[in-house]
């Protein structure tokens, strides 16, 4: 008879997929909130354009990069890595 409770153990890969999880949860809590700051700018650019207004960038422009930063989540190339996000019409 064994006192060991093998259903408590932890194999290296589990144990280093929870330091890799613990280690890039403030980098996806940074990125998470980008993402909604630039979608917020992003739709006070569309506007100013309806409206008129000179801004950097084309309406067209502007809705690709809309598109590019919704995809900016896990699962995109260089997620979370704040140097690889997408960037803003010029």
């Amino acid at each position: 008879m064994s006192n060991i409770d093998w259903s408590k153990l932890r194999k290296a890969a589990d144990i280093k997929a929870e330091a890799d999880a613990a280690r890039l949860a403030p980098l996806i809590a940074a990125e998470s909130e980008w993402v909604e700051q630039e979608r917020q700018f992003v739709a006070e650019q569309l506007e100013a354009i309806e409206d008129g207004e000179e801004v950097p960038g084309t309406e067209r422009e502007w809705r690709d990069y809309r598109i590019l930063v919704r995809a900016w989540k896990a699962g995109a190339d260089g997620y979370p890595d704040s140097s690889l996000r997408p960037a803003r019409p010029s």
